[in-house]
This record gives C-alpha cells, sequence and structure tokens, in this order.
C-alpha cells in the first residue's frame, strides 16, 4: 500500500498507484485502471496521470474504494484534490495547511508553503541567477525580456517576493543581494517538489533543442552498460563534474552575461 502522506501532487501519487498495480499484475495497464473506474475511455485519466488535467471531484468517491483507502486517507486524498485544483496563492496556502493537519507525520512541516514553491517551480532559481547578471535592471519588464519563458509581470513579481520571504534575495536599492546559492529541506515532501522541477527543466531542455542555435547550447548522450554496483561510484562522479563546471565558470555577481541550466540526467534503460 503507497504511503499517501508522502505526497503532495495527487497525480504523482496515482501514477505510482498506477504502477504497483501493474508490479502486482503484469496484465494490468492504464485501460484496465480506466475501465475499474468507470471510466468510458483511457484519455482522460491518462491527461490526470500527466499532470493535463485536474482530478474531478466525483472521481475521489471511485477511487478510495479502488484503493482500498481508510477514512483518515480518504479526506487526504480529497483534500490533495482540492490542493491541485485551486487557482490563488490563498486558496493554495489554505489547503496546504489542512494537508498538514491530515498527515500524522507532525515533524514533516507540511505547512512551509513558500519553500515548497521554491523548489518546485524552477523560475525561481532562474530569476535569483539573472538578478546577478551584469547590467542587471530592477524592472519586471526588463526580467521578462531576459526570460526564453513565457510568463506574466505579476508572475515575476510574486517570484521576487518569495524569493525575498526565504531571505534568498535582499532588496538593496537598485539591485539584489543573493544571500543563498541553494535551499534545503528535511521534508519528506520535498522529494515530491524536486521530480516536479526536474521535469520543468527536462521539458525546458526539449523545447530549447530547436529554439537555440548549436553555438549557444550543448546536447549530448550515450547509452552504454554498467555494473549496478558500480551506479553510487557513477553518481558521485557526475556530482563532482558538475561542482566542476559551476567552480570553474560560476561568474561573480554582477560579471556573467548569460544565465544557463545544466541538466545531468542518468536512468536505466532496462527493467531489472
Amino acid at each position: 500500500m503507497l504511503p499517501i502522506y508522502e505526497y503532495i501532487d495527487p497525480a504523482i501519487y496515482l501514477t505510482d498507484a498506477l504502477e504497483e498495480k501493474k508490479e502486482r499484475n503484469s496484465s494490468f495497464s492504464l485501460r484496465s485502471w480506466a475501465m475499474q473506474l468507470g471510466m468510458k475511455s483511457h484519455g482522460p485519466l491518462h491527461a490526470i496521470l500527466k499532470g493535463q488535467r485536474n482530478i474531478p471531484k466525483k472521481l475521489v468517491v471511485t477511487l478510495v474504494k479502488n484503493l482500498k483507502l481508510d477514512v483518515k486517507e480518504a479526506k487526504y486524498l480529497d483534500a490533495l484534490v482540492d490542493y491541485q485544483r485551486s487557482k490563488t496563492d490563498e486558496e493554495k496556502a489554505q489547503w496546504m495547511k489542512r494537508l498538514g493537519e491530515l498527515s500524522p507525520k507532525i515533524s514533516r512541516e507540511i505547512n512551509d508553503y513558500e519553500v515548497f514553491n521554491y523548489i518546485n517551480d524552477p523560475l525561481h532559481f532562474i530569476i535569483a541567477e539573472i538578478t546577478q547578471l551584469k547590467g542587471f535592471k530592477k524592472q519586471l519588464g526588463w526580467i521578462k525580456q531576459k526570460l526564453r519563458s513565457s510568463i506574466s509581470l505579476k508572475e515575476i513579481e510574486e517570484v521576487l517576493s518569495r524569493l525575498q520571504k526565504l531571505e534568498i534575495l535582499e532588496d538593496a536599492g537598485d539591485k539584489f543581494i543573493k544571500h543563498v546559492q541553494h535551499i534545503y529541506s528535511s521534508n519528506e515532501i520535498m522529494s515530491k517538489a524536486i521530480q516536479a522541477y526536474h521535469i520543468k527543466m527536462c521539458d525546458m531542455a526539449k523545447e530549447e533543442i530547436s529554439n537555440q542555435g548549436v553555438t549557444e547550447r550543448e546536447y549530448n548522450g550515450i547509452s552504454f552498460n554498467i555494473k549496478k554496483s558500480d551506479l553510487p561510484k557513477i553518481k558521485e562522479s557526475m556530482r563532482k563534474f558538475t561542482d566542476q563546471i559551476v567552480e570553474d565558470f560560476e561568474t561573480h555577481a554582477q560579471k556573467g552575461d548569460a544565465t544557463y541550466h545544466l541538466n545531468v540526467q542518468l536512468f536505466s534503460l532496462t527493467k531489472n
């Protein structure tokens, strides 16, 4: 049984639930589950799992029965769905607080809404770095013009506000002072925020393959065989490589003229 209290994104929870069902029954599929849930086709369920569609409230009762959740777990899933469907920061904060109240793990500090949003949305990392560029102008329009991704002035303002609340940035007149290079949290739910972060950065990398010329970016990839026992050493080598790139080429504040992101992925292509 999946520990639902570890989740803050219902789509990720349901995706993992499907994988668990497949592990129990190799013939089980997305179509099978859609039929169990009374859906006419698997399309809507596929969209829900991909985060392209919110979970309908009327589906919650069916999911509770299908996943065999107890009363407390059912309430948590219901709150997760309401959190997902929230449209304003105030609503999200309200449901985040409710999730914290429903969770039996007191130490998880699930109410740390600002930290979760910081990790969950790559724009916080990107804009924090942009504020340190040479020639930076403390104007929302200037930041918007610098960004490759489409974002509103209001969203930029919200990101800057959150960065200051978390004391990552400090308002210093015509510039921002960046105090924190990285942020960490002991919250168990942060793993889900980090997953969301990497998914968004991979999506961004996919888009920029065709948007940027080869002189502006570098993409490399190779498939190869390894011994699983060597995986810890490989991961450590990758971390050292990333640290070395940053150490060698990251500029001091107000010295760099471009913001880049280094994505490094390693994943298995075969099943155990």
